[in-house]
């Protein structure tokens, strides 16, 4: 099963505003939506409260599974409204105690908490970021690159990753879609 961390982020590395994203791209929530479609998508819970508040979540076609540090209270509070194979609540980051879809790819969607703990501890195998080239004055970010900081911003990304693909995605809101990979072993 791949392991993929999903990102859009402004030119500030922001990820988010009160909860929510403060930008509308339709390109982006339409690849996200392309991309993510019959998979697993994992977030954090103040993530899936935003959104929940908001009436977007759980999204429509994907398992959702929400990391938490309260999985029981948030299992019991909506174990009757949405069944384990829509929504299904876990403290394990790997979400080794969540049914798995068979045959599906596990996208993780946010938030900050969560995708730094995903740098540091999943074993990624793809990061998809969409860069928009506008500020948002969000209060939410990214991890940054340590290397970056008092510069312009760059994403914190494991060592071991490359840029393999980068597309300037044209519309009345442009950003630049990019792929990220391991790099490949070369042995001798």
């Amino acid at each position: 099963m791949q392991k993929i961390l999903i990102a859009a982020i402004d030119k500030d590395g922001g990820i988010g505003k009160d909860g929510y994203m403060p930008w509308h791209y339709p390109a982006d929530l339409k690849l996200f939506m392309n991309l993510t479609m019959g998979n697993t998508i994992v977030m954090g819970r103040k993530t899936f409260d935003g959104m929940f508040d908001r009436h977007k979540a759980p999204l429509k076609g994907r398992q959702n599974i929400v990391v938490t540090s309260a999985a029981d209270e948030y299992r019991s509070r909506f174990a009757d409204k949405y069944p384990a194979s829509a929504l299904s609540f876990t403290n394990d980051l790997n979400c080794r105690d969540v049914e798995l879809a068979k045959d599906t790819k596990t996208f993780y969607c946010g938030g900050a908490n969560l995708y730094q703990q995903v740098l540091n501890i999943v074993d990624l195998d793809i990061i998809y970021l969409s860069r928009l080239e506008e500020s948002y004055d969000c209060d939410t970010f990214f991890p940054q690159n340590p290397e970056s900081i008092d510069k312009e911003f760059e994403p914190y990304l494991p060592p071991n990753f490359i840029n393999s693909f980068s597309d300037k995605m044209a519309g009345k809101n442009p950003f630049t879609f990019q792929i990220y990979t391991p790099k490949p072993l070369i042995i001798y």
